[in-house]
C-alpha cells in the first residue's frame, strides 16, 4: 500500500506540489504559535513544590503612631513578637484550621520580594538561588506542606532551630542530592544542607527554582498562612471566621487588613503573567482554528475531486476501508515531508534567536527540564506540530473519503 500511495502522490504531484507548499508554510507559522504554548503549558502543570489548596493568608500591619490607636508601650520590640507569636496561636487553635505561620514581608511561594544568591560547585561551576525566609519552629514546612526529598520530614524540620544549618531543595547540585551536604556560600562561609525539599514555584507561570530557606525573625512578618483541615468546608468557615479575626486579632498596634485565599494572592500578584499565556494561548487556538478549516479544506475538495477514481478503485474490488487507508496514508507521507521541511526553515530561525524559554531568576548549568535541552525542545515541538497537523489533514481527507467510498461504483462513475 505505500508503494501504491507513493505512485498516486507522484501521478498527482503538480496539485500535491501546491499542498506541500501550503502545509510547509502553515507548519512554519504553527511551529511559531506551538513553541511557547507547549513550552509554557508544560511549566504550568509541573508540581509547585508546596500545596495551595485551603492556604489561607491573613495580611497584618501596624497602626501608625499618628493613629489614636497606636499604643507607645507596645511598640517595643518585645512586646511587638510576643504579640504576632499570640495572634498566630489564636489563628492555630481557631475550631477547622488544622497549622499556622508566619509569612515574612511578601516572601515565599508567590511573593513579590525575594532574593537571589548563589554558590560554586566547583571552580568553573556556580548555581544560584532564591533565598526564603521564614520563621524557625513556627510550623512553616507543614502549613505550606512542601515536598521533602528524603531525609527529615516536614514535621521534623520545623522542630529544628537551624543555628549550624539549612534547609535547600535537591537540585542545586548536578547528581540532585543535597541533604547532607556541605558547600561554601558566595562569602565563603560553610555551610551545611540538614533537610531538602523539592525545587518551588517562588513564581507563577515560572518552573520551579533552586531555593535556600533563611530563618528571619518574627518581627518581620507582615502576614499570617493558615491551613483549614480538609473536611471543612471553606465558605461557612470564612464567613464566620472573618468577623472573629477582625475583633480577636487586634492586639497591640496589630489590625487585620485582608483575609483572602492564597492562591488569590499569587494571582494578585502575577496578573500579567497569567495575561500573556492567555493571550499567547487564545492566538494559537484561533490560529489552529483558522488552519484547520484552510487546510482540511483543501484536502477536503481535492479528496471529492478523486471519486472518479473511488469509483474504479470499488469495480475492482477494493473495500471501503482499503481506501480509507489508502487516502490517508497518503496524507500522512505529504504532511509528514511538508512538516519536516518546513521544521528545516524553523530550525535556522530558531538558531538565531533560540527557542523560546520561559524566565528564571535563578541560574544553574544543569539541565532540569527537557526544554533547556535544544535538540530535545526541539524534537518534542517538532513531534507537536507533526501531530496536530496530521490530525487536521486526516480529518480533510476521512470525511469526504468515507462519505465517498460507500456509494456505487457506477454512481461514482456516472457523476464523473
Amino acid at each position: 500500500m505505500i508503494r501504491l500511495a507513493l505512485k498516486n502522490l507522484w501521478a498527482r504531484k503538480r496539485r500535491n506540489g501546491w499542498l506541500m507548499a501550503e502545509l510547509i508554510v502553515v507548519s512554519v507559522i504553527l511551529w511559531h504559535f506551538a513553541d511557547p504554548v507547549t513550552v509554557q503549558t508544560y511549566v504550568n502543570m509541573l508540581p509547585d513544590g508546596f500545596d495551595s489548596e485551603n492556604l489561607y493568608r491573613i495580611s497584618i500591619q501596624e497602626y501608625d503612631p499618628s493613629s489614636y490607636r497606636y499604643r507607645e508601650e507596645a511598640a517595643e520590640s518585645e512586646t511587638r513578637q510576643e504579640n504576632m507569636w499570640r495572634i498566630r496561636d489564636r489563628v492555630r487553635n481557631y475550631p477547622g484550621v488544622e497549622s499556622a505561620t508566619f509569612q515574612i514581608g511578601q516572601n515565599g511561594p508567590g511573593g513579590r520580594s525575594y532574593s537571589v544568591m548563589g554558590f560554586s560547585v566547583s571552580e568553573d561551576v556556580s548555581v544560584s538561588y532564591m533565598e526564603v525566609k521564614f520563621v524557625p519552629k513556627s510550623d512553616y514546612f507543614t502549613t505550606f506542606r512542601y515536598q521533602t526529598a528524603g531525609g527529615p520530614s516536614t514535621e521534623q524540620m520545623d522542630r529544628m532551630a537551624l543555628e549550624d544549618g539549612h534547609i535547600m531543595t535537591e537540585d542545586a547540585f548536578p547528581d540532585g542530592h543535597s541533604w547532607g551536604r556541605n558547600y561554601k556560600d558566595a562569602f565563603g562561609n560553610e555551610c551545611k544542607i540538614v533537610a531538602s525539599v523539592r525545587p518551588v514555584k517562588i513564581h507563577l507561570n515560572k518552573p520551579p527554582l533552586q531555593v535556600r530557606f533563611v530563618k528571619s525573625g518574627v518581627q518581620d512578618a507582615e502576614a499570617i498562612i493558615f491551613r483549614l483541615r480538609d473536611d471543612v468546608d471553606p465558605d461557612a468557615f470564612l464567613t464566620d471566621f472573618r468577623e472573629w479575626a477582625l475583633r480577636e486579632l487586634q492586639l497591640g498596634n496589630y489590625f487585620v487588613v485582608q483575609i483572602e485565599s492564597y492562591d488569590h494572592y499569587i494571582s494578585q500578584g502575577y496578573f500579567s503573567n497569567t495575561y500573556d499565556y492567555g493571550v499567547q494561548l487564545l492566538l494559537g487556538s484561533f490560529f489552529l482554528f483558522c488552519i484547520f478549516f484552510g487546510v482540511s479544506g483543501s484536502f477536503w475538495m481535492q479528496t471529492r475531486a478523486r471519486r472518479e477514481e473511488i469509483g474504479i478503485l470499488k469495480s475492482f474490488g477494493a473495500t471501503s476501508g482499503k481506501m480509507v487507508r489508502l487516502f490517508l496514508l497518503e496524507g500522512l507521507i505529504l504532511t509528514t515531508v511538508s512538516v519536516f521541511l518546513g521544521a528545516v526553515i524553523y530550525l535556522q530561525y530558531a538558531l538565531h534567536t533560540g527557542l523560546y524559554q520561559p524566565e528564571s531568576t535563578c541560574y544553574s548549568p544543569f539541565v532540569h527540564y527537557w526544554y533547556e535541552s535544544f535538540k530535545l525542545h526541539y524534537l518534542i515541538v517538532s513531534a507537536v506540530v507533526w501531530l496536530l497537523m496530521v490530525l487536521i489533514v486526516s480529518f480533510g481527507i476521512y470525511v469526504p473519503v468515507r462519505g465517498i467510498s460507500r456509494i456505487a461504483p457506477t454512481e461514482a462513475l456516472h457523476e464523473e
